[in-house]
């Protein structure tokens, strides 16, 4: 069908691309409340709080946005997962118009499914107009809205309906207004509790829910926080496909030969393992433990500040809210972790950072670092969007459309060579560029009368993304006092 396909590849030799920081999370997991078949975006923990409830026991999502966002994440899209038998709570009853013999005008029902909805009451009282009624919500007893001069049911719904606590229907009342309008209440009505049926929630729903984060979000890193290896092959399919790196974890007892073994059994370039757990503030004077993802996703959202070249370790995962890892590696494991391809998280001068920034590719070569996969991510998400506009354009005999696509290309790639965030090739005299770290070709070559009577335009991007100084040797020597240095 028509549209901008990108096919990507590594090389041995020369090439290079990207730009532009892509610093959006995208987490999956159980919550309070909240939207359950679309992804919400947050970018802020009181968006966060105010879509999906507060901490719960029994989840993940509330520690890991609140880590995300205290360690400097900014944008979040999140995927709430319920089981397949949750239900929405709702009035016993509708809410009755004012007719002799009153019948059902409104129905009102939680918004999304889960206990929560008993802590929701309604009320409705006379409105500051003749022939309007007021509504207002009550979470905890507290007004959370407030729907004023409301003329008719219809109105009501029409009004209410991005509101996230409840969901009006208009039951149909037949009586004449304004009579149809709902009858006023002495005291507020709660709503019965709903179910979110999470003990049935298995992987397989937890993966199907990143289904919500289409490829038109754009890329970043996406996680299914505390969950473990049942989710791992999900992930990785998911970054795969949307351009996306997935952040993995073992479960928070899992010893280095468990952590050493989850490595060996991946294949994955847009992927990363990330050990121990880590220990937060609990607002109690005390601490709790979670999985990492979140401040693994804050830390690489820092690094993106410059570009997706930047790995997201070392001084750019230098932690602000994190506590202390939840196991200390001793050297000798964590260097048998690090050959692994296990991203270990340390307390290093007094600071949690994060020691790797390394992928679970077997092509160590083209893709042992996340900056890759990162770098290429970006680098397709851009040329899908900026390259949208040329499709069904005109191809003129002149080149005038390939010589705009062209520039295009360059016009991705070029800023990040110039921020050094792609390596560039010089001759013997390490003075002639021999490549700039990319290459672009749309070319007449490429693009012949035959291929282009097919009304199609070829394009090449070649990248060479700048390595990341993993390790820092030294060699100190020491002499003698009559002898040179």
């Amino acid at each position: 069908m028509p549209g901008v396909t990108i096919t990507t590849g590594a090389v041995a030799g020369p090439s290079a691309p990207t730009i532009a920081p892509a610093s959006t999370y995208f987490a999956v997991g159980l919550a309070e409340r909240g939207a359950t078949d679309v992804a919400v975006l947050c970018n802020s923990f009181a968006e966060f709080e105010a879509n999906f409830g507060t901490r719960q026991s029994y989840g993940a999502l509330w520690d890991d946005l609140k880590t995300f966002f205290e360690e400097g994440g900014t944008r979040a899209y999140v995927a709430r997962v319920v089981g397949p038998a949750a239900t929405t709570g709702a009035l016993a009853s509708p809410l009755m118009d004012q007719a002799g013999t009153p019948v059902a005008t409104l129905n009102v029902a939680a918004r999304n499914q889960g206990a929560w909805s008993s802590r929701v009451s309604v009320q409705v009282i006379a409105g500051a107009t003749d022939d309007t009624f007021r509504l207002r919500v009550f979470l905890d007893g507290k007004v959370v809205r407030d729907y004023t001069n409301l003329h008719n049911p219809a109105e009501a719904v029409s009004r209410a309906s991005n509101d996230p606590y409840i969901k009006l229907t208009d039951a149909g009342s037949t009586t004449v207004a304004p009579d149809n309008n709902p009858a006023v209440q002495g005291s507020p009505v709660t709503l019965a509790a709903g179910t979110d049926d999470r003990a049935s929630v298995t992987a397989t729903h937890y993966v199907a829910a990143l289904d919500r984060f289409d490829i038109g979000k754009g890329d970043g890193a996406v996680a299914i926080p505390g969950i473990g290896p049942s989710v791992h092959a999900g992930l990785i399919a998911h970054a795969d496909i949307n351009n996306r790196l997935a952040l993995l974890v073992e479960a928070r007892t899992a010893d280095t030969g468990t952590l050493i073994d989850t490595a060996a059994t991946l294949d994955a370039k847009r992927a990363g393992l990330f050990a121990p757990w880590i220990r937060v503030p609990d607002s109690y004077g005390g601490t709790r433990t979670i999985s990492p993802e979140g401040y693994v996703a804050a830390a690489r959202a820092r690094a993106h500040a410059t570009g997706p070249w930047q790995a997201a370790a070392g001084e750019n995962s230098k932690a602000r809210y994190v506590v202390a890892p939840d196991v200390v590696y001793t050297a000798t494991q964590g260097n048998d972790l690090d050959a692994a391809k296990v991203n270990v998280i340390r307390t290093v001068a007094g600071f949690v950072r994060l020691y790797g920034w390394r992928s679970l590719a077997a092509d160590e070569v083209n893709w042992g670092y996340l900056i890759g996969a990162d770098t290429v991510n970006r680098v397709v998400t851009e040329a899908y969007a900026q390259l949208e506009p040329y499709l069904f354009g005109v191809i003129d005999a002149r080149g005038h459309l390939l010589a705009k696509i062209e520039g295009t290309l360059i016009g991705i790639v070029q800023p990040m060579a110039a921020a050094d965030g792609l390596f560039a090739r010089f001759a013997d005299d390490g003075e002639t560029i021999l490549d700039p770290g990319y290459r672009v070709n749309v070319s007449r070559e490429l693009n012949t009368t035959e291929s282009l009577a097919l009304n199609q335009v070829l394009a090449e991007l070649g990248i060479r993304v700048s390595p990341t100084a993993a390790l820092v040797m030294l060699t100190v020597t020491k002499a003698a006092v009559t002898a040179a240095l």
